[in-house]
């Protein structure tokens, strides 16, 4: 734990200066300006504890921002009305990232209460979700691919819920609203999709099957869906006889988990 007389200053930000900075934030116009409300409010406030202001920094002389400290439950609240403004830009992601670059340091302080109201829900009132056609059929065939998983080593078995779990959790994703409010998802391959959102940013749910392995004890060969079996290096060891035994058999569907891509 840092020792709090490294700081140059560490205190609690008072009722009016929170309310200063959770209002500044509320109202900034975008992303940009979410960043110029933290700096205005959070450390025009520190900075004059010492004598300072924002002004007194520039031309080679830089801020420090983790030479200042709050409590851990104003921070927290700061960056949660970061993270409500910056849905209305489909800049959630940015932000959070911007963040902890500009934020100052925190410590416990349990006489410190966090605020009772939550931040406003400036997310836009509609989603628009365009999917390709070739996109619905991706989007079928994993839901497909989920279902057999289930029937072929039952849905219980570690291959479906994995398998399941992955596709439901980026599926989800693909529905929020953190990267704006206007998202397009396109085919990127039998079992992966891309999604390309309003803020600009763009990422894959990619489809990634486990390697169907020979299990015999101290062969690494992988085997193909024709049964025919390799290793990654020459050297590496394989079943002399070539009598493998693999992981799933041919003829079942691939275990394997969705990610995320960015």
């Amino acid at each position: 734990m840092t020792d709090h007389t490294t700081f140059r200053v560490r205190r609690p930000l008072t009722d009016t200066e929170l309310t200063l900075a959770t209002t500044e934030i509320d109202a900034a116009q975008s992303t940009a300006g979410i960043l110029d409300a933290v700096l205005r409010t959070v450390f025009g406030a520190l900075l004059a504890t010492v004598g300072e202001s924002l002004n007194s920094y520039g031309h080679g002389r830089t801020l420090d921002p983790v030479q200042f400290a709050i409590p851990a439950a104003q921070h927290a609240a700061i960056t949660e009305a970061c993270l409500s403004r910056a849905a209305a830009f489909g800049t959630r992601l940015t932000i959070a990232m911007d963040l902890l670059n500009v934020m100052p340091s925190t410590y416990d302080d349990p006489a410190v209460i966090a605020p009772t109201t939550p931040p406003r829900d400036h997310r836009p009132n509609a989603h628009v979700l365009t999917v390709s056609r070739e996109a619905t059929d991706v989007i079928a065939a994993c839901a497909r691919h989920c279902s057999e998983l289930g029937q072929y080593f039952g849905e219980h078995s570690r291959q479906y819920l994995e398998a399941a779990g992955s596709w439901q959790r980026n599926l989800t994703l693909m529905f929020s609203m953190d990267f704006g409010a206007a998202t397009r998802v396109t085919r990127d391959g039998e079992l992966s999709l891309l999604v390309s959102c309003a803020s600009g940013f763009t990422y894959g749910i990619i489809f990634h099957p486990q390697p169907r392995r020979c299990t015999r004890q101290g062969c690494a060969a992988v085997i193909g869906n024709d049964g025919t079996a390799r290793t990654i290096n020459r050297e590496s060891p394989a079943c002399p006889d070539g009598d493998h035994v693999p992981a799933y058999p041919l003829d079942a569907p691939a275990p394997g988990t969705w990610s995320f891509h960015s």
